[in-house]
Protein backbone atom coordinates (compact mmCIF):
# COMPACT_ATOMS: atom_id res chain seq x y z
CA UNK A 1 0.00 0.00 0.00
CA UNK A 2 1.30 3.45 -0.90
CA UNK A 3 1.73 5.50 2.27
CA UNK A 4 0.53 9.05 1.73
CA UNK A 5 2.24 11.54 4.04
CA UNK A 6 0.58 14.57 5.55
CA UNK A 7 1.95 17.94 4.42
CA UNK A 8 2.74 20.88 6.70
CA UNK A 9 -0.08 22.81 5.07
CA UNK A 10 -2.67 20.18 6.02
CA UNK A 11 -1.10 19.61 9.45
CA UNK A 12 -1.39 23.30 10.31
CA UNK A 13 -4.83 23.72 8.63
CA UNK A 14 -3.40 26.54 6.50
CA UNK A 15 -6.48 28.00 4.80
CA UNK A 16 -5.11 31.31 3.49
CA UNK A 17 -5.90 30.50 -0.14
CA UNK A 18 -9.17 28.57 0.43
CA UNK A 19 -11.00 30.68 3.05
CA UNK A 20 -13.57 32.04 0.57
CA UNK A 21 -14.36 28.53 -0.69
CA UNK A 22 -15.54 27.49 2.78
CA UNK A 23 -18.54 29.84 2.48
CA UNK A 24 -19.80 27.87 -0.55
CA UNK A 25 -20.53 24.73 1.49
CA UNK A 26 -23.92 23.99 3.03
CA UNK A 27 -23.96 23.98 6.85
CA UNK A 28 -26.52 23.00 9.45
CA UNK A 29 -26.36 26.22 11.48
CA UNK A 30 -30.03 26.75 12.41
CA UNK A 31 -29.89 25.58 16.05
CA UNK A 32 -26.52 27.22 16.74
CA UNK A 33 -27.67 30.52 15.21
CA UNK A 34 -30.75 30.49 17.46
CA UNK A 35 -28.59 29.87 20.55
CA UNK A 36 -26.25 32.76 19.65
CA UNK A 37 -29.16 35.13 18.96
CA UNK A 38 -30.79 34.27 22.30
CA UNK A 39 -27.49 35.06 24.10
CA UNK A 40 -27.16 31.50 25.41
CA UNK A 41 -24.08 31.17 27.60
CA UNK A 42 -21.08 29.60 25.88
CA UNK A 43 -20.76 27.44 28.99
CA UNK A 44 -24.25 25.99 28.44
CA UNK A 45 -24.18 22.31 27.44
CA UNK A 46 -26.57 22.90 24.51
CA UNK A 47 -24.27 25.63 23.13
CA UNK A 48 -21.11 23.55 23.61
CA UNK A 49 -22.72 20.58 21.82
CA UNK A 50 -24.08 22.63 18.88
CA UNK A 51 -20.83 24.60 18.48
CA UNK A 52 -18.70 21.44 18.58
CA UNK A 53 -20.87 19.79 15.93
CA UNK A 54 -20.72 22.88 13.69
CA UNK A 55 -16.96 23.17 14.11
CA UNK A 56 -16.72 19.53 12.97
CA UNK A 57 -18.54 20.46 9.73
CA UNK A 58 -16.16 23.35 9.06
CA UNK A 59 -13.14 21.14 9.85
CA UNK A 60 -14.35 18.50 7.38
CA UNK A 61 -14.70 21.09 4.60
CA UNK A 62 -11.25 22.57 5.35
CA UNK A 63 -9.63 19.14 5.13
CA UNK A 64 -11.58 18.32 1.95
CA UNK A 65 -10.37 21.55 0.31
CA UNK A 66 -6.77 20.84 1.34
CA UNK A 67 -7.10 17.25 0.06
CA UNK A 68 -8.17 18.55 -3.35
CA UNK A 69 -4.92 20.52 -3.54
CA UNK A 70 -3.00 17.51 -2.22
CA UNK A 71 -4.48 15.30 -4.96
CA UNK A 72 -3.10 17.65 -7.61
CA UNK A 73 0.39 17.38 -6.13
CA UNK A 74 0.44 13.57 -5.87
CA UNK A 75 1.10 11.68 -9.11
CA UNK A 76 -0.10 8.42 -7.53
CA UNK A 77 -3.63 9.82 -7.11
CA UNK A 78 -5.48 9.14 -10.35
CA UNK A 79 -9.04 10.24 -9.45
CA UNK A 80 -10.61 12.35 -6.73
CA UNK A 81 -14.41 12.41 -6.22
CA UNK A 82 -16.05 15.85 -6.12
CA UNK A 83 -18.67 16.84 -3.54
CA UNK A 84 -20.21 19.94 -1.99
CA UNK A 85 -20.15 23.06 -4.19
CA UNK A 86 -17.98 21.37 -6.84
CA UNK A 87 -20.37 18.72 -8.19
CA UNK A 88 -23.21 19.37 -10.59
CA UNK A 89 -26.04 17.29 -9.10
CA UNK A 90 -26.55 15.14 -12.19
CA UNK A 91 -27.59 12.25 -9.97
CA UNK A 92 -30.26 13.96 -7.85
CA UNK A 93 -33.03 11.51 -8.73
CA UNK A 94 -31.05 8.27 -8.83
CA UNK A 95 -32.35 6.02 -6.04
CA UNK A 96 -29.43 3.59 -5.69
CA UNK A 97 -25.66 3.59 -6.10
CA UNK A 98 -22.67 5.83 -5.47
CA UNK A 99 -23.92 9.41 -5.66
CA UNK A 100 -24.24 12.82 -4.04
CA UNK A 101 -27.12 13.21 -1.57
CA UNK A 102 -29.29 16.25 -0.82
CA UNK A 103 -26.70 17.63 1.60
CA UNK A 104 -24.00 17.36 -1.10
CA UNK A 105 -22.18 14.46 0.58
CA UNK A 106 -20.76 11.34 -1.12
CA UNK A 107 -23.03 8.41 -0.24
CA UNK A 108 -23.90 4.90 -1.34
CA UNK A 109 -27.67 4.56 -1.45
CA UNK A 110 -30.09 1.68 -1.83
CA UNK A 111 -33.78 2.36 -2.49
CA UNK A 112 -33.26 6.04 -1.54
CA UNK A 113 -31.70 5.13 1.83
CA UNK A 114 -28.06 5.89 2.71
CA UNK A 115 -26.04 2.76 3.41
CA UNK A 116 -22.78 4.66 3.96
CA UNK A 117 -21.41 8.19 3.72
CA UNK A 118 -17.81 9.06 2.84
CA UNK A 119 -16.09 12.34 3.74
CA UNK A 120 -13.88 11.95 0.64
CA UNK A 121 -12.87 9.25 -1.86
CA UNK A 122 -9.79 9.04 -4.08
CA UNK A 123 -8.14 6.40 -6.23
CA UNK A 124 -4.65 5.27 -7.14
CA UNK A 125 -3.78 2.76 -9.88
CA UNK A 126 -4.69 -0.27 -7.74
CA UNK A 127 -6.35 1.15 -4.61
CA UNK A 128 -9.26 3.16 -3.27
CA UNK A 129 -8.91 5.39 -0.22
CA UNK A 130 -11.95 6.47 1.76
CA UNK A 131 -11.41 9.40 4.09
CA UNK A 132 -12.92 9.91 7.53
CA UNK A 133 -12.41 13.18 9.43
CA UNK A 134 -13.28 14.05 13.01
CA UNK A 135 -12.59 16.74 15.61
CA UNK A 136 -13.58 14.45 18.50
CA UNK A 137 -10.63 13.33 20.63
CA UNK A 138 -12.36 9.98 21.22
CA UNK A 139 -12.03 7.78 18.14
CA UNK A 140 -13.83 4.56 19.17
CA UNK A 141 -17.15 5.35 17.40
CA UNK A 142 -15.25 6.49 14.29
CA UNK A 143 -13.30 3.22 14.35
CA UNK A 144 -16.52 1.16 14.62
CA UNK A 145 -17.95 2.84 11.50
CA UNK A 146 -14.96 1.81 9.38
CA UNK A 147 -15.84 -1.91 9.11
CA UNK A 148 -19.15 -1.29 7.31
CA UNK A 149 -17.61 1.25 4.91
CA UNK A 150 -14.64 -1.00 4.18
CA UNK A 151 -16.90 -4.03 3.53
CA UNK A 152 -19.23 -2.09 1.23
CA UNK A 153 -16.35 -0.67 -0.83
CA UNK A 154 -14.79 -4.15 -1.04
CA UNK A 155 -18.06 -5.37 -2.56
CA UNK A 156 -18.43 -2.62 -5.16
CA UNK A 157 -14.71 -2.36 -6.02
CA UNK A 158 -13.66 -6.05 -5.76
CA UNK A 159 -10.45 -5.65 -7.78
CA UNK A 160 -9.06 -2.73 -5.74
CA UNK A 161 -7.23 -2.62 -2.42
CA UNK A 162 -9.41 -0.70 0.03
CA UNK A 163 -7.69 1.68 2.46
CA UNK A 164 -8.82 4.32 4.91
CA UNK A 165 -7.27 7.73 5.54
CA UNK A 166 -8.22 8.96 9.02
CA UNK A 167 -7.76 12.69 9.63
CA UNK A 168 -8.10 13.69 13.30
CA UNK A 169 -6.69 16.34 15.59
CA UNK A 170 -3.61 16.12 17.84
CA UNK A 171 -4.37 14.62 21.22
CA UNK A 172 -6.91 12.11 19.85
CA UNK A 173 -6.93 8.80 21.76
CA UNK A 174 -7.29 5.19 20.64
CA UNK A 175 -5.19 5.62 17.49
CA UNK A 176 -3.47 2.25 17.96
CA UNK A 177 -6.84 0.48 17.71
CA UNK A 178 -7.41 1.32 14.05
CA UNK A 179 -7.18 -1.57 11.53
CA UNK A 180 -4.04 -2.15 9.42
CA UNK A 181 -5.66 -0.68 6.30
CA UNK A 182 -5.94 2.75 7.97
CA UNK A 183 -3.41 5.58 7.69
CA UNK A 184 -3.68 8.22 10.44
CA UNK A 185 -3.03 11.93 9.86
CA UNK A 186 -2.93 14.33 12.81
CA UNK A 187 -3.70 18.03 12.32
CA UNK A 188 -3.77 21.02 14.64
CA UNK A 189 -7.06 21.87 16.32
CA UNK A 190 -9.37 24.23 14.47
CA UNK A 191 -9.25 27.31 16.70
CA UNK A 192 -10.28 30.09 14.33
CA UNK A 193 -13.44 31.15 16.21
CA UNK A 194 -13.73 34.33 14.14
CA UNK A 195 -13.98 32.32 10.90
CA UNK A 196 -16.47 29.88 12.45
CA UNK A 197 -18.70 32.76 13.61
CA UNK A 198 -18.63 34.34 10.13
CA UNK A 199 -19.70 31.02 8.59
CA UNK A 200 -22.52 30.61 11.15
CA UNK A 201 -24.09 33.89 10.04
CA UNK A 202 -23.19 33.72 6.34
CA UNK A 203 -26.00 33.59 3.80
CA UNK A 204 -27.30 30.03 3.46
CA UNK A 205 -26.04 28.25 0.35
CA UNK A 206 -28.41 26.31 -1.90
CA UNK A 207 -27.50 22.63 -2.15
CA UNK A 208 -28.81 22.09 -5.64
CA UNK A 209 -26.47 24.34 -7.59
CA UNK A 210 -22.78 24.13 -8.43
CA UNK A 211 -21.10 27.28 -7.12
CA UNK A 212 -17.40 26.43 -7.44
CA UNK A 213 -15.38 25.03 -10.31
CA UNK A 214 -12.77 22.42 -9.53
CA UNK A 215 -9.31 22.95 -11.05
CA UNK A 216 -9.20 21.86 -14.71
CA UNK A 217 -7.74 18.41 -14.26
CA UNK A 218 -8.87 14.93 -15.30
CA UNK A 219 -8.35 13.68 -11.75
CA UNK A 220 -11.55 15.33 -10.55
CA UNK A 221 -14.65 13.22 -11.22
CA UNK A 222 -18.37 13.26 -10.39
CA UNK A 223 -19.53 10.45 -8.07
CA UNK A 224 -22.06 9.23 -10.65
CA UNK A 225 -19.29 8.86 -13.28
CA UNK A 226 -17.29 6.35 -11.19
CA UNK A 227 -17.62 2.76 -12.46
CA UNK A 228 -18.25 0.08 -9.84
CA UNK A 229 -19.98 -3.26 -9.34
CA UNK A 230 -23.60 -2.75 -8.32
CA UNK A 231 -24.49 -3.89 -4.82
CA UNK A 232 -28.15 -4.90 -4.51
CA UNK A 233 -29.19 -4.51 -0.89
CA UNK A 234 -32.47 -6.39 -0.55
CA UNK A 235 -31.87 -9.10 -3.19
CA UNK A 236 -28.57 -9.90 -1.41
CA UNK A 237 -30.35 -10.33 1.94
CA UNK A 238 -32.90 -12.63 0.31
CA UNK A 239 -30.15 -14.65 -1.39
CA UNK A 240 -28.41 -15.12 2.00
CA UNK A 241 -31.69 -16.31 3.59
CA UNK A 242 -32.33 -18.90 0.87
CA UNK A 243 -28.72 -20.05 0.60
CA UNK A 244 -28.50 -20.60 4.37
CA UNK A 245 -31.55 -22.88 4.23
CA UNK A 246 -30.31 -25.21 1.46
CA UNK A 247 -28.39 -27.73 3.61
CA UNK A 248 -29.88 -31.22 3.35
CA UNK A 249 -29.20 -32.17 6.98
CA UNK A 250 -29.36 -28.90 8.97
CA UNK A 251 -32.25 -26.43 8.95
CA UNK A 252 -29.79 -23.52 8.86
CA UNK A 253 -26.31 -24.07 7.46
CA UNK A 254 -24.09 -22.29 9.98
CA UNK A 255 -20.89 -23.15 8.09
CA UNK A 256 -22.26 -21.09 5.17
CA UNK A 257 -21.87 -17.96 7.34
CA UNK A 258 -18.15 -18.62 7.88
CA UNK A 259 -16.83 -17.55 4.47
CA UNK A 260 -14.87 -14.26 4.14
CA UNK A 261 -17.62 -12.92 1.85
CA UNK A 262 -20.27 -13.51 4.53
CA UNK A 263 -17.97 -11.75 7.00
CA UNK A 264 -18.21 -8.68 4.77
CA UNK A 265 -22.00 -9.05 4.66
CA UNK A 266 -22.16 -9.09 8.47
CA UNK A 267 -20.20 -5.81 8.47
CA UNK A 268 -22.55 -4.23 5.92
CA UNK A 269 -25.91 -5.46 7.23
CA UNK A 270 -25.04 -6.18 10.92
CA UNK A 271 -27.77 -8.85 10.94
CA UNK A 272 -28.60 -11.62 8.47
CA UNK A 273 -32.12 -13.06 8.31
CA UNK A 274 -32.58 -16.83 8.68
CA UNK A 275 -36.35 -17.33 9.10
CA UNK A 276 -39.27 -16.78 11.46
CA UNK A 277 -41.03 -18.40 14.40
CA UNK A 278 -44.57 -18.06 15.80
CA UNK A 279 -45.73 -16.27 18.96
CA UNK A 280 -46.69 -19.58 20.63
CA UNK A 281 -43.22 -21.01 19.98
CA UNK A 282 -41.50 -17.82 21.06
CA UNK A 283 -43.32 -18.03 24.41
CA UNK A 284 -41.38 -21.25 25.05
CA UNK A 285 -38.18 -19.23 24.74
CA UNK A 286 -39.45 -16.14 26.58
CA UNK A 287 -42.46 -16.81 28.84
CA UNK A 288 -43.14 -13.12 29.65
CA UNK A 289 -43.46 -12.13 25.97
CA UNK A 290 -46.75 -10.21 25.66
CA UNK A 291 -46.50 -8.17 22.44
CA UNK A 292 -49.33 -8.39 19.91
CA UNK A 293 -47.46 -9.40 16.78
CA UNK A 294 -48.53 -8.78 13.18
CA UNK A 295 -49.28 -11.92 11.12
CA UNK A 296 -48.03 -14.14 14.00
CA UNK A 297 -44.43 -14.01 12.76
CA UNK A 298 -41.38 -13.14 14.82
CA UNK A 299 -38.39 -12.77 12.54
CA UNK A 300 -35.15 -14.55 13.48
CA UNK A 301 -31.71 -13.15 12.63
CA UNK A 302 -28.07 -13.85 13.34
CA UNK A 303 -26.68 -10.48 14.39
CA UNK A 304 -23.19 -9.10 14.89
CA UNK A 305 -23.92 -7.62 18.33
CA UNK A 306 -20.38 -6.25 18.74
CA UNK A 307 -17.04 -6.39 16.92
CA UNK A 308 -16.42 -10.02 17.89
CA UNK A 309 -19.74 -11.63 18.92
CA UNK A 310 -22.67 -13.10 16.99
CA UNK A 311 -26.04 -13.89 18.61
CA UNK A 312 -29.62 -14.72 17.69
CA UNK A 313 -31.75 -11.56 17.72
CA UNK A 314 -35.51 -11.41 17.08
CA UNK A 315 -37.63 -8.71 15.44
CA UNK A 316 -41.31 -8.42 16.31
CA UNK A 317 -43.58 -6.15 14.26
CA UNK A 318 -46.48 -5.14 16.50
CA UNK A 319 -50.05 -4.65 15.30
CA UNK A 320 -49.66 -0.93 16.13
CA UNK A 321 -46.82 -0.67 13.59
CA UNK A 322 -43.93 -0.44 16.07
CA UNK A 323 -40.91 -2.69 15.62
CA UNK A 324 -39.19 -4.26 18.62
CA UNK A 325 -35.69 -5.77 18.71
CA UNK A 326 -35.57 -8.63 21.22
CA UNK A 327 -32.38 -10.28 22.44
CA UNK A 328 -32.52 -13.14 24.94
CA UNK A 329 -29.34 -13.39 26.97
CA UNK A 330 -28.76 -15.78 29.85
CA UNK A 331 -28.84 -13.10 32.52
CA UNK A 332 -31.09 -10.46 30.90
CA UNK A 333 -33.71 -9.73 28.26
CA UNK A 334 -33.16 -6.71 25.99
CA UNK A 335 -36.17 -5.16 24.19
CA UNK A 336 -35.64 -1.99 22.17
CA UNK A 337 -37.72 0.11 19.77
CA UNK A 338 -36.40 0.50 16.23
CA UNK A 339 -36.75 3.73 14.24
CA UNK A 340 -39.81 3.75 11.99
CA UNK A 341 -37.87 5.17 9.05
CA UNK A 342 -34.68 3.16 9.65
CA UNK A 343 -33.16 0.36 7.59
CA UNK A 344 -34.26 -2.40 9.97
CA UNK A 345 -37.92 -1.44 9.55
CA UNK A 346 -37.50 -1.49 5.77
CA UNK A 347 -35.80 -4.91 5.96
CA UNK A 348 -38.55 -6.37 8.17
CA UNK A 349 -41.27 -5.07 5.82
CA UNK A 350 -39.40 -6.73 2.96
CA UNK A 351 -39.07 -10.07 4.77
CA UNK A 352 -42.70 -10.07 5.86
CA UNK A 353 -43.48 -10.39 2.14
CA UNK A 354 -40.63 -12.78 1.31
CA UNK A 355 -40.81 -15.36 4.12
CA UNK A 356 -42.64 -18.60 3.30
CA UNK A 357 -43.64 -21.70 5.26
CA UNK A 358 -40.30 -23.31 4.33
CA UNK A 359 -38.50 -20.58 6.31
CA UNK A 360 -40.26 -21.49 9.58
CA UNK A 361 -37.97 -22.29 12.54
CA UNK A 362 -39.11 -24.43 15.48
CA UNK A 363 -37.95 -23.93 19.07
CA UNK A 364 -35.71 -26.96 18.62
CA UNK A 365 -34.17 -25.41 15.48
CA UNK A 366 -33.50 -22.13 17.28
CA UNK A 367 -31.92 -23.82 20.31
CA UNK A 368 -29.68 -25.87 18.03
CA UNK A 369 -28.53 -22.70 16.21
CA UNK A 370 -27.96 -20.91 19.52
CA UNK A 371 -25.87 -23.79 20.90
CA UNK A 372 -23.75 -24.01 17.75
CA UNK A 373 -23.42 -20.37 16.72
CA UNK A 374 -19.72 -20.52 17.62
CA UNK A 375 -19.24 -22.65 14.46
CA UNK A 376 -19.39 -19.38 12.55
CA UNK A 377 -15.78 -18.24 12.41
Amino acid sequence: MHQFTITDKIKSLDIQDITENLFHYSYDSKSLKALVKSNTSKEDISYISAYSSFKGEVYENIVYELLMQYALSQDEITRFVLKGPYQDKENLYIKSGLLIDRSSQIVYKSAYKDISEFDALFFTKDSLFFVEMSTSKKTSSLNKRLAKKYALLKMIFPTLNINALIVVTKGSVGLKNFPPYATIWLTNDLEDDELIEKIIFAKKVKNDIQTLKSPRNNKFVEACKVKYKKFQYFPTLEWILNKSREHQKFTVDLKFFSSPKLGLYFDIFTKLYIGYTTTAEFLELYKEFDLKVKSDRIIVTIEKVNQTQLDIVYYAKETNGKLKRVRLEEDKISIKDKELDGFTNAEVRFFMKVLEEKHHLTVENIRHISNNISLIK
